[in-house]
């Protein structure tokens, strides 16, 4: 049995690509990025993580329980600010890079922050589309920015942002 396992899923936003281990969610990538699964993964879906993500979408669910392998980040605020959004910022509820910064204890670290948020490997898990600019919605989905994607998600979740 191979512990990496990867599939493609289509969700009301786009196809989602996911990467998980028999422990934890590894990675999600956003539709149209580029999503390379592990050459020694096994293309097969997790059927419990496939129906949460379902329910998510379907606004039958607000967040998905499951573990999430942070490993990937570099630096210990990055994990830290990554850890510290998922557990404090709930489904519905927006916060700003500053914010978060001091969330993270860091005050002065906005833009650290947003370098956190560009890099987080598992968005929707750690919901990095409710972190919003102190001036308006903020950058989302990498160098491409993506802002129709957070307002997309912004709004499954009731929040609205000019």
């Amino acid at each position: 049995m191979t512990l990496v396992r990867w599939w493609c899923q289509p969700t009301p936003i786009g196809e989602l690509g996911i990467v998980v281990t028999a422990a934890a969610v590894q990675r999600i990538s956003l539709p149209e990025s580029e999503f390379d699964p592990p050459p020694d993964a096994a293309e097969q879906r997790d059927d419990a993580i496939a129906r949460q993500l379902d329910e998510y979408f379907d606004g039958a669910r607000r967040r998905i329980d499951a573990e999430v392998d942070l490993s990937t980040m570099t630096g210990p605020f990055r994990r830290a600010v990554l850890e510290t959004l998922r557990r404090e910022v709930p489904w519905g509820e927006t916060v700003t890079y500053g914010e978060l910064a001091a969330m993270s204890g860091r005050p002065r670290a906005a833009r650290a922050v947003g370098t956190a948020m560009a890099s987080n490997p598992v968005p929707l898990l750690v919901p990095c589309h409710r972190v919003l600019a102190a001036n308006g919605l903020g950058g989302y989905g990498g160098a491409d920015g993506r802002p129709d994607l957070k307002r997309a998600l912004l709004a499954l979740e009731g929040v609205h942002v000019a």
